[in-house]
């Protein structure tokens, strides 16, 4: 991975970083961007710019070298993106890659290579046994990482 990337952050092994902590890695088809995220006692990676599947959901790797070098970015942040009229309230289903948007916390939806559906709370990493198909979602979500001149979108999801 170039360290010429100018995106604010530093170079680490991925086993010293915070779980809910965002961050960039190499990957099969060039830099993924991933959510550090903690389930079952273990720790993974919630992809945030690859959809898998047929449902479209975001793939999570649990095969990852706990001493692989990713490049953290420190102070990113995700948000919903858009209007506050894009924000659905239609709470009957589990919208694939969407942000769950809840009192205090926001929730993004992985699965896993064998099939499971798991929901993190993005600002903790840690699964969560919340049912997303009860909160409202925001199917467009940004990325974002402060800087002393503004905010700059490292990624933005934009609904298929």
């Amino acid at each position: 991975m170039s360290r010429a990337l100018r995106v604010p952050g530093r170079t680490l092994s991925l086993d010293r970083l915070a779980p809910g902590t965002c961050y960039l890695m190499a990957g099969p088809e060039g830099p993924d961007l991933a959510l550090a995220v903690t389930r079952e006692g273990r720790r993974d990676a919630l992809l945030l710019n690859r959809l898998g599947g047929a449902g479209g959901d975001l793939p999570v790797r649990s095969d990852l070298a706990p001493d692989m070098d990713v490049l953290e970015l420190r102070g990113a942040f995700i948000a919903p993106s858009g209007a506050v009229d894009d924000i659905a309230f239609d709470r009957t289903t589990i919208v694939p890659a969407a942000l769950h948007l809840g009192e205090a916390n926001a929730y993004l939806c992985g699965r896993d290579e064998s099939g499971r559906r798991a929901t993190f709370e993005v600002g903790t990493g840690a699964a969560s046994a919340i049912d997303p198909a009860d909160l409202p979602h925001a199917r467009r979500w940004r990325v974002m990482v402060s800087e002393p001149g503004g905010v700059v979108t490292v990624y933005e999801a934009v609904p298929a």
